[in-house]
């Protein structure tokens, strides 16, 4: 149900930012509200019944003059604190994500590695992912997990495709284990 009702919240306000050609502020927006609720402080504050409703409100729409927002998403924020569904920012900024993603025909791509990737190491996955995608725009991100011990985790979509070593180790061990049953 939350993801749903997220996704509602999320093509309403998609709507609106269609109608004043603002997608891409809107999401920023949006992630920055999202991002400022998640802080676990304020989180407790927002989303705890024990505070009163009044002083809940008054402190979400000072939080949100001070982010400098759109007055939109300022206030479908206050609309989701008002109804009670604050919790929910989060997913309303990944489903909005996601529908402007389609709209733009835009596939993002997370590249994981073991270590930093050089530019050229980065441009050349990047350029494997768009031939994978095979359509749009595709936006990279790069992060670094060392615990992948080497090798690259690149996720399209929602399809990731693990080269690390850490799972080709874990697949070896796996392998030997059943051999010696």
């Amino acid at each position: 149900m939350t993801g749903s009702l997220a996704r509602r919240y999320a093509r309403a306000l998609l709507d609106l930012a269609r109608e004043q050609q603002a997608l891409e502020r809107f999401g920023d927006d949006l992630s920055r509200a999202a991002s400022e609720f998640a802080e676990d402080d304020l989180r407790r504050v927002v989303l705890s019944p024990a505070i009163d409703a009044a002083k809940r409100h008054a402190l979400v729409r000072d939080v949100v003059g001070s982010l400098g927002i759109s007055s939109l998403v300022g206030n479908l924020v206050r609309l989701l604190a008002d109804h009670d569904r604050l919790g929910i920012l989060g997913d309303v900024a990944r489903a909005y994500d996601a529908l402007v993603d389609h709209e733009l025909d835009r596939t993002r791509v997370r590249i994981t590695s073991a270590a930093s990737l050089s530019d050229a190491e980065e441009t050349e996955l990047g350029a494997l992912a768009r031939g994978i995608v095979g359509h749009g725009d595709v936006v990279v991100s790069a992060d670094v997990d060392p615990s992948l011990v080497g090798g690259v985790v690149l996720g399209i979509g929602g399809t990731v495709y693990d080269g690390s070593l850490r799972t080709q180790l874990a697949r070896l061990s796996h392998e030997m284990a059943d051999d010696e049953s």
